[in-house]
């Protein structure tokens, strides 16, 4: 037993029983712990009927120097040991941040009411074994970083980041930061209370003590060596011998991007002048990472079973710079499906891919370089050219009479940041493939298709449907061509899928989905879904294109 609990318990702190009410208000479910000198209760608040947690102390003196003397709760607060911690969280409204409800003293005894967070605390996840991965360490990190930036604009310290103080939700995708009884105002002054392993050398009194933000973004810096690496910094981090240093991630994990090594490396510098000067700095370098995903591309293009050639055409095209480390870049991709009559619809294709690939390569190469938004140049130069593609086929073909009349549908998406966008004629298709479900992002130019979206015939009558190869619209087929032109936003786990028509005709969308999400890569994911297509008739070209939207590992 500590001797803060023995305190507590001398002064007739013990647990209060099941049943038990407070303030009129408050209705005490069961005892939860003792932490951070506190009983920690959870109850259900009678008015609202929402559980809620209560955190008990003795009703001490508190000392002159309250946080945030100017809140409209400071008189509530006033001379309640729980007052900066209440104040303070008062202050802060924002996801990420728990909640302070209520603060109240009763029979000798304080109370602070906060939020009952669903799901399980970083500290038992840990010592659970529960797999982390690197991306979803990334995501909680930049939630992380705006609860604390959040503090940090109001001149707040955290002090205290630890496993035990953030709660991961019960999707695992959600975070929140609890756990501000050290919680100060800058700038700190006085003795501070450390926790080896995650606090800083400053914060032990080395350095000259001097505490400010880069403290927090240190105590960041451990956890997230902590989540990578399963190994807690206590450890092998000596006070008393001044050893500070965290061995490196990539001494666990010999495949971890070195730009993740980077930043828990700056994050950790013993020197705070070396650290990250405010967490909205180091927020922007994680976001760097997120929107700068790595892609990864499989393709997979075939005759099919019934045909003699193959009129399908694709292109990828990945353009990235990297400067200081900096990746940035674009990727193309192009699916187009033939047809005429022998030999001009491969003729057809072949051009349409060919010019919009010269055109981008051309036109986009240094987009990276913008410092407006590029969402418009981008739309601009990818609707022109699928036009100029359009022109090249059309003029192509009324010059030679052995391909008058060829034609081509073509989908092509173009990959920026955190957005592809879509440039669509045809009833070739573009869908984009994740955990919750498969988007048909591009619009089918067809009889069937305009049918479908009527609701006059369903998606499986379309596939058997006599007329469902008639198209209305086509490059090559008039001078001119309008474009579809759409724009999604991308996320890490996504899936791009580029496809002809031979796919689609066999392989329902939900097919889709399963196969592209349990494929190890998407040359694998190309390749099956080709296969399938083929087994069930394979009765035309048949043309996989796969991004994939790969995690950092």
């Amino acid at each position: 037993m500590s001797e803060t609990k023995k305190g507590l318990e001398a002064e007739g702190i013990g647990q209060l029983a099941a049943g038990t009410r407070l303030n009129d208000r408050y209705e005490i479910e069961r005892f939860l712990e003792f932490k951070d000198g506190a009983n920690l209760y959870r109850a259900i608040d009678t008015i609202t009927g929402i559980s809620i947690i209560l955190k008990e102390t003795a009703d001490r003196p508190v000392a002159a120097a309250g946080a945030l003397a100017e809140s409209e709760w400071a008189d509530k607060a006033s001379e309640n040991p729980f007052q900066n911690e209440f104040l303070i969280l008062r202050s802060v409204s924002y996801p990420t941040v728990v909640k302070a409800l209520d603060i109240f003293k009763q029979d000798h005894r304080a109370y602070l009411v906060i939020e009952q967070l669903e799901g399980r605390d970083l500290a038992f996840v840990l010592k659970a074994g529960t797999e982390i991965r690197v991306q979803q360490s990334i995501d909680w990190m930049i939630q992380l970083c705006q609860a604390v930036g959040q503090l940090h604009r109001r001149k707040i310290l955290h002090l205290d980041i630890q496993p035990r103080y953030v709660v991961v939700a019960p999707d695992g995708e959600r975070i929140r930061l609890t756990g501000f009884h050290r919680a100060t105002l800058m700038p700190a002054s006085g003795t501070l209370e450390a926790t080896p392993g995650f606090s800083p050398p400053e914060q032990f009194g080395y350095l000259g003590g001097k505490v400010d933000e880069r403290s927090d973004i240190y105590a960041l810096g451990a956890l997230w060596h902590y989540l990578l690496t399963g190994n807690n910094p206590a450890n092998y981090w000596q006070v008393e011998e001044q050893r500070f240093n965290f061995p490196d991630i990539s001494a666990f994990l010999p495949e971890i991007h070195p730009q993740v090594e980077r930043l828990v490396r700056q994050m950790l510098a013993i020197d705070p002048e070396e650290r990250f000067a405010s967490v909205g700095d180091l927020k922007n370098q994680l976001l760097a990472l997120v929107n700068n995903p790595i892609r990864k591309v499989g393709t997979c293009s075939d005759v099919g079973m019934a045909r003699q050639i193959n009129e399908d055409s694709l292109s990828v095209l990945e353009l990235s710079f990297t400067t200081q480390s900096n990746r940035t870049g674009l990727g193309l991709y192009v699916c187009a499906d033939g047809m005429g009559g022998v030999n001009a619809g491969e003729v057809a294709s072949a051009l349409a891919v060919d010019v919009v690939t010269s055109y981008i390569q051309a036109t986009l190469p240094n987009l990276g370089d913008a410092s407006a938004d590029p969402t418009s140049e981008i739309k601009t130069e990818l609707q022109q050219a699928v036009k100029n593609a359009n022109a090249r086929v059309y003029d192509t073909g009324r010059q030679n009479a052995e391909l008058n009349g060829m034609g081509t549908t073509l989908t092509t998406a173009l990959i920026f940041g955190q957005n592809v966008f879509v440039a669509h004629v045809g009833d070739s298709r573009c869908y984009l493939v994740n955990k919750n479900g498969i988007d048909k992002v591009s619009r089918d130019h067809s009889l069937v298709g305009r049918l479908v979206e009527i609701g006059q015939i369903t998606p499986e009558q379309a596939a058997v449907h006599p007329q469902r190869n008639l198209i209305y619209r086509s490059l090559g087929t008039y001078a001119n061509v309008e474009v579809d032109i759409y724009q999604r936003p991308l996320k890490i786990g996504d899936w791009l899928l580029l496809c002809s028509d031979g796919l689609t005709g066999h392989v329902l969308d939900e097919e889709l989905q399963s196969i592209v999400l349990s494929a190890r890569d998407p040359h694998q994911a190309a390749q099956r879904l080709v296969n399938l297509a083929n087994q069930r008739g394979g009765e035309d070209n048949i043309t996989v294109l796969l991004v994939q939207m790969a995690e950092y590992t």
